[in-house]
């Protein structure tokens, strides 16, 4: 008998966006089940930014449609939800301005319900994973490139989550973060998430995902 196949915990079902003429992104079928991470590659401006965007919600399909856990992203009743169980990390670090590093992760980890001794051992965790323990008390504009991304990298993982879409996250990240953010997601695997990986990098694509794809033009391909 055929082992069952793990829940889909992301759905994307004809996808598109469209710009006027130009069409982002075009009829994105994807699928990523539990305990599963799907890279996709592709040069800039091939459509990868556009698909994560929607995917999170950032920005409404002209096309198609995302559920997350059996939600939709960007209808209710259920968006909420959907919402509530997908993580992100943008291509480039969204912080806020008056919040240090460490109260970023407070932050982040409260909104979505995770108490301030719950989340204690995990925040400090994390920061001495990513070396960032020693600029907890600093501000975004503080930060190199590199340490905002790490911070953005935190915020996603600070959270509860059962599905991830990373955006180009090593950008910035040194030889030992990006050995970090892989370990950090290979733990999530074994915790049956979903990661949704959109990367430049063949080799960091390789060490975690179990399936690499491509992308051109706002179109996916297999190879």
């Amino acid at each position: 008998m055929a082992a069952a196949k793990a829940e889909i915990l992301l759905r994307a079902t004809d996808l598109s966006r469209r710009y006027g003429a130009l069409l982002a992104l075009d009829c994105l079928d994807l699928i990523v089940r539990a305990g599963e991470c799907v890279a996709i590659m592709g040069a800039n401006g091939s459509g990868k930014t556009t698909a994560a965007e929607l995917i999170c919600g950032m920005l409404e399909p002209t096309g198609g449609g995302v559920e997350v856990c059996g939600h939709s992203v960007h209808h209710e009743p259920g968006a909420i939800e959907a919402r509530r169980a997908l993580a992100y990390v943008p291509d480039n670090p969204r912080l806020y301005d008056d919040l240090t590093v460490g109260d970023h992760l407070r932050f982040v980890a409260a909104v979505h319900g995770v108490a301030e001794e719950q989340s204690k051992d995990l925040r400090e965790d994390l920061l001495k994973r990513l070396n960032l323990a020693h600029r907890a008390d600093f501000f975004p504009r503080q930060l190199s490139r590199g340490m905002r991304q790490k911070t953005a990298v935190a915020c996603a993982f600070v959270r509860p989550f059962r599905a991830a879409v990373l955006d180009e996250p090593i950008v910035g990240l040194d030889a030992a973060s990006m050995d970090t953010l892989r370990d950090l997601l290979l733990d999530s695997l074994k915790q049956k998430r979903a990661i949704l990986l959109m990367t430049h990098s063949e080799a960091f694509a390789t060490s975690v995902a179990s399936r690499i794809l491509y992308m051109e033009e706002g179109q996916l391909f297999d190879s």
